[in-house]
């Protein structure tokens, strides 16, 4: 019953409302309550069948669907749940199971919605898994702000539960392909918790989609789990030597093991759910990239049908042109901007796009992240875009704006509005957020003469709670209206849109003032609602 399968479970079963969790007067079948009997019937049911069928099957795993919806039924809240605490329902559960099935051992995960400690004895033959998912920075805990909170949850869990595991994360959710060398970040995260006296350690990857050098990932940190002081560096050397030949095997250890060291001695954080920016800060210096990547094409004719090469090639060549995505106008950019201000798109990017189709075809790779997004809706997305910008012009790159409106913790730099760089379906790379307020852009006329119009970039990411805007506005300093644009309602779950408004001409009746206002609304939708503003282009 690993992981978050007890829909598994209970699937095909004529299940009563009480099974789901109740919020309020209502069951949200989302979830599940703890105290039902009727799902208690059945899991326990189930663990009778799987461990009738094979005796090696011990350990079971139970946890709440991944959300945060906790049930506060008159049950639950007698147990001890809170409206954000499922921990004493679920803990009453596995003792139930426990006290059933004294041979077997029963799991769940302190993540979510299991936050604290239950007043109440758990039993000898239950056990937690500790989830690191807000503490996983790409930096050894010790040194990260979250230690001591660390620290003390270990502890008192260890006081609590005799069997307490660690739940740790080496890849990087929203973008596979980023090579997240997080080795000696994990080396020295495996001998804090060994010293803390945990007693072992599950380390989520890619589950069933490809990551970057997963294969070699997967060898190390095996190895780490049985001796946390081996060599990393000599482990690296000897991994690639039994794949590949000599000399791209030397490449190979190098360029990972200068990775490996730089994002270990780089203090910047990058968590496990990042845009490739924070990548470039942390540890993938496009220089040295962009040098390591020309000499690994050198081996591509002789390893043209090696499934490992090809599934390399692959994820090097997407982070390639995510580097020159995000770098947007120069030497690591997708283009340049001529002397008439016109974006040129590099030939370059148009044949990197063919040899990412070629290589994810051949190594029959088709997504690259957690939610699945598709490398052929990539690739085309890339070749709409940079055939809309080739030479478009852009009188607004680079040239300074006020923001008048409140900017979102983690959304300060507002470069990303006029820096040519663009923005795809994930919502980490280039896109400005908006949630607390509307986006409002004080512009002096004299930057942007000689423009006839302004382009504008959306995401509308409904699973995050980004939606395009409702109306686009520009105003003069005084906010009274010269022009409004009106959107049409949209209920596209995922995607991006370009928005272009006329200036005002000489025939209009009302004139851009000498500084004039851009008011972006946000949609008019309740609860959760941010904007997501990418380019503002003037041309």
């Amino acid at each position: 019953m690993w992981g978050h399968n007890l829909n598994k479970v209970l699937k095909g079963k004529d299940l009563p409302k009480s099974i789901y969790a109740k919020v309020g007067n209502k069951r949200l079948e989302n979830q599940y309550c703890f105290t039902s009997d009727s799902l208690f019937k059945y899991v326990n049911e189930s663990v009778k069948n799987i461990y009738d069928s094979d005796h090696a099957l011990s350990k079971y795993m139970i946890l709440p669907n991944d959300n945060s919806i906790v049930c506060t039924c008159s049950t639950c809240k007698a147990v001890g749940n809170s409206s954000k605490d499922a921990a004493p329902a679920v803990f009453t559960f596995l003792n139930k199971l426990a006290k059933n099935y004294k041979n077997l051992s029963f799991f769940t995960t302190a993540y979510i919605t299991i936050k604290d400690i239950p007043r109440f004895k758990a039993a000898n033959n239950v056990g937690v898994f500790y989830s690191t998912i807000d503490f996983q920075k790409g930096v050894p805990l010790e040194n990260t702000k979250f230690f001591n909170t660390f620290e003390e949850d270990i502890k008192n869990w260890r006081k609590y539960l005799d069997y307490v595991y660690i739940w740790d994360y080496a890849v990087n959710y929203d973008n596979y392909f980023d090579i997240y060398p997080s080795l000696k970040v994990t080396q020295q995260n495996l001998k804090l918790y060994k010293k803390l006296g945990i007693k072992g350690v599950f380390i989520h990857g890619s589950e069933y989609e490809y990551s970057t050098f997963q294969d070699l990932k997967s060898t190390i940190l095996a190895k780490l789990l049985w001796d946390t002081n081996i060599d990393i560096d000599e482990e690296i050397n000897s991994y690639f030597n039994s794949k590949f030949s000599k000399k791209l095997a030397n490449s190979l250890s190098n360029y990972y093991s200068f990775i490996d060291n730089s994002f270990f001695l780089n203090k910047n954080e990058l968590s496990i759910y990042s845009g490739i920016g924070k990548s470039v800060k942390k540890y993938l210096d496009p220089k040295v990239f962009f040098s390591f990547y020309n000499e690994f094409d050198l081996h591509t004719q002789i390893n043209k049908y090696d499934k490992d090469y090809l599934r390399i090639a692959t994820a090097l060549t997407f982070l390639k042109l995510e580097i020159m995505r995000d770098s947007g106008i120069g030497t690591y950019g997708f283009a340049t901007l001529n002397n008439n201000k016109e974006i040129i798109v590099k030939n370059e990017a148009a044949l990197l796009l063919d040899k990412l189709n070629a290589y994810s075809k051949s190594a029959n790779l088709t997504t690259y992240n957690e939610r699945n997004y598709q490398i052929d809706d990539y690739i085309n997305s890339w070749r709409k875009t940079i055939y809309k910008y080739h030479k478009r012009k852009h009188y607004f790159y680079k040239k300074p704006f006020e923001v008048l409106s409140k900017l979102d913790e983690d959304y300060t730099d507002i470069t990303v509005l006029n820096d040519a760089a663009f923005g795809l379906k994930d919502y980490n790379t280039n896109w400005h957020i908006s949630s607390l307020d509307n986006l409002v852009l004080k512009i002096d006329k004299l930057q942007i003469t000689k423009s006839k119009q302004i382009t504008f970039s959306f995401l509308q990411d409904s699973k995050h709670h980004i939606f395009y805007p409702s109306s686009i506005e520009i105003l003069d300093t005084d906010f009274k209206l010269i022009k409004k644009h009106n959107l049409i309602p949209d209920n596209t779950i995922l995607n991006t849109k370009e928005v272009t408004i006329i200036l005002p001409t000489e025939f209009d009746d009302e004139q851009l003032t000498k500084k004039f206002i851009i008011k972006i609304n946000k949609n008019k939708i309740d609860g959760k609602n941010a904007l997501a503003c990418d380019e503002i282009i003037f041309n």
